[in-house]
């Protein structure tokens, strides 16, 4: 839906062109400036399933398959990592057969099986030939958020919002989000670094419990970066009551905290003209239980 900028009027729907098949998709698209382009995958599911990743020209609105990467048992995912010349694709050993979609009558959430011993593989693939640069794998995790990759010298790096596994799932039912219970949703950021031997590096970047990572996306997507902002947990197993900054070189943390508000998804603007990374103000939508209401937060 196209929006006019200074009046934020609505000028209706703009089709995209569609050839690209494929059943889910992601609703985390990464946008390239440097080429104008959107870049996204959806599954296809069958006897053998394909990850389908294509581009769309943001001028021309044209579509184009980039890469395909065939499975037999597709792996859960709700994001997926961007550098300057790669898409990077995680598999989480959260995976299911097919068949069990079309005929267990169950929710789709519910068909998938963790299978810790799969392991979790990175593919690295090529954003102009679409080819398969690497493939590595790395001990078991579940992620729901990536946050951003970027290329140093010949690794690869992603940071991830990790989770030790995927029962966190269960915890954001909505059944047990009001029942009182307490919930572990907050995952540790975390860097793995994929080297040219397909070999995969594990590095902890922060102990401060995390979730809904954002970053500088307009200037520092694909590079390397220092500053992470993210909502997170000041009173453990409570849900997401905080918002965190992260500074990455510092390894150094600031929160905001308010009893009885629960911030969402933290968007970080630049200021104009800013020199420096982190020099801008970040939005958060917050509903203040005690009020049962919600405000814009602008820190």
């Amino acid at each position: 839906v196209r929006f006019d900028p200074d009046t934020l009027e609505t000028l209706g729907v703009q089709e995209y062109d569609r050839h690209v098949s494929g059943l889910v998709s992601t609703p985390h698209p990464h946008f390239d400036h440097a080429r104008n382009r959107h870049y996204n995958y959806v599954l296809d599911f069958g006897r053998q399933s394909k990850y389908r990743f294509f581009s769309i020209d943001q001028q021309t609105g044209r579509q184009s398959e980039v890469a395909t990467i065939p499975v037999e048992r597709p792996s859960y995912a709700h994001s997926f990592g961007m550098t300057k010349r790669y898409l990077i694709l995680a598999r989480f050993p959260l995976v299911v057969n097919p068949l069990r979609l079309r005929f267990s009558g169950q929710p789709f959430i519910r068909n998938y099986r963790w299978e810790p011993n799969r392991g979790t593989e990175f593919h690295v693939l090529d954003k102009e030939s679409g080819r398969l640069i690497r493939t590595a794998r790395s001990a078991p995790f579940f992620a729901f958020h990536h946050v951003n990759a970027f290329e140093e010298g010949d690794d690869v790096v992603v940071d991830i919002v990790k989770h030790p596994d995927a029962t966190v799932i269960d915890q954001v039912y909505l059944d047990r989000l009001r029942s009182g219970q307490k919930v572990t949703f907050a995952g540790k950021l975390t860097r793995f670094r994929i080297g040219a031997r397909k070999d995969v590096r594990e590095e902890s970047l922060s102990q401060v419990p995390v979730e809904f990572p954002r970053f500088d996306y307009r200037r520092r997507a694909g590079q390397r970066y220092r500053y992470a902002y993210g909502a997170g947990n000041e009173v453990p197993g409570d849900f997401i009551d905080n918002l965190v900054r992260l500074d990455l070189e510092q390894g150094t943390a600031l929160s905001w905290y308010e009893q009885g508000c629960y911030p969402g998804e933290p968007v970080f603007i630049a200021a104009p003209g800013a020199a420096n990374e982190d020099d801008g103000v970040i939005l958060s939508v917050v509903l203040d239980a005690r009020r049962a209401a919600s405000f814009l937060l602008i820190l």
